[in-house]
């Protein structure tokens, strides 16, 4: 992939672009990011004062979150075999055209939907139908909690089977995933004997 970033990506990513970007996002520089990339400036800072030039309103961590799928695409090699778990493109926020990050998603995750704001409800709508790993981890993490208040040990067991079933890595499943299930709730934590 010499030149610039992944062409299968941005033919991935253009259906997900909302209608009308505006000048906090990177993504309306696009074009010329893309130049600047394909040019061999790849440097953030750098990229940001080009962009800060032309109107650009956004913050730098926008723009790194950009240039940091850029980068990764850049790392795959054409001869390596693709990873055996689907993993989806990073979604956007469809109020705003900026990734989602997987800090914002691991925590609408495990938020009930009546807790969710509307914007939340969006994000979390849009992060179902762009990420099949999103979707799931949400469906156990909404039973789980489920499970946690209804103290059945039949259907904790059921719960785990089908957590198994999914053949969600175990960096899917982690100790911070679960822990942030279990702290909302000073009822779950009783029921774990604590």
């Amino acid at each position: 992939m010499q030149g610039g970033p992944d062409t299968a990506y941005f033919q991935r990513t253009s259906r997900l672009k909302p209608a009308a970007l505006n000048a906090t996002s990177p993504l309306y520089f696009e074009t010329f990011l893309a130049e600047c990339w394909k040019n061999g400036n790849r440097i953030g800072r750098h990229l940001l004062y080009d962009i800060k030039n032309r109107g650009y309103t956004g913050s730098r961590t926008n723009l790194e979150r950009l240039l940091k799928v850029w980068r990764e695409a850049k790392n795959i090699q054409p001869g390596e075999p693709p990873p055996d778990m689907d993993v989806s493109e990073p979604v956007r926020d469809p109020d705003t055209g900026h990734m989602i990050s997987s800090v914002v998603a691991a925590a609408l995750c495990i938020k009930p939907r009546g807790m969710l704001t509307d914007r939340q409800a969006r994000k979390v709508n849009a992060l179902k139908q762009g990420s099949t790993v999103f979707a799931i981890m949400r469906g156990l993490a909404m039973r789980f909690k489920g499970v946690l208040g209804s103290r059945n040990s039949e259907a904790l067991a059921k719960w785990i089977d089908d957590a198994i079933e999914t053949e969600l890595t175990a960096t899917c499943v982690s100790p911070a995933f679960c822990a942030g299930i279990l702290m909302p709730s000073k009822m779950q934590s009783n029921s774990l004997g604590g």
